[in-house]
């Protein structure tokens, strides 16, 4: 991590933004790790969250967050099998004890670490992005293997444009 949590800068906070922003900011989650960082629930939201090109309700997410909830969705798990997903459960638990905080488990959880992290915030019900989207390894304590890989991924989409 490049910063300890207590010393983490928040980026700009949006409320509302532009095609082009969204854009930036999908190129921006595929260059910081967070697509393999994160459960496919966690992508669903960053992705939603960044095309609506406003900040926006819980409610409004709910949907995206593709869990069969008949109550409230945020309350469903964000892994599919956590058995199966082991090693990335276990390093999403990582990232999160660098927080202070429990396992993430629920899709509320995960929303919790991405708010701490500052990738995300939260004002009452509201959720937007920030920019520019910080990496994985700027807010996670990542291991070498991590690191190098987010490198990789950072170059892959410099390549792209």
């Amino acid at each position: 991590m490049t910063t300890t949590p207590d010393e983490a800068q928040h980026p700009a906070r949006l409320t509302e933004w532009t095609p082009e922003v969204s854009d930036r900011m999908a190129r921006q989650h595929m260059a910081g790790g967070w697509m393999r960082a994160l459960p496919m629930v966690g992508v669903q939201i960053l992705g939603a969250v960044g095309s609506r090109l406003r900040a926006v309700t819980r409610a409004e997410l709910g949907p995206v967050l593709g869990v069969d909830a008949e109550g409230d969705p945020w309350l469903e798990p964000c892994w599919f099998d956590v058995d199966e997903e082991a090693a990335g459960v276990a390093t999403l638990d990582r990232y999160a004890t660098a927080y202070e905080l429990g396992p993430v488990r629920t899709c509320a959880d995960l929303l919790d670490l991405l708010v701490r992290a500052g990738v995300l915030w939260t004002e009452g019900d509201r959720i937007g992005p920030v920019a520019p989207v910080p990496g994985v390894d700027e807010v996670f304590p990542v291991s070498n293997d991590e690191r190098a890989e987010i490198a990789s991924l950072r170059a892959i989409t410099t390549r792209l444009g």
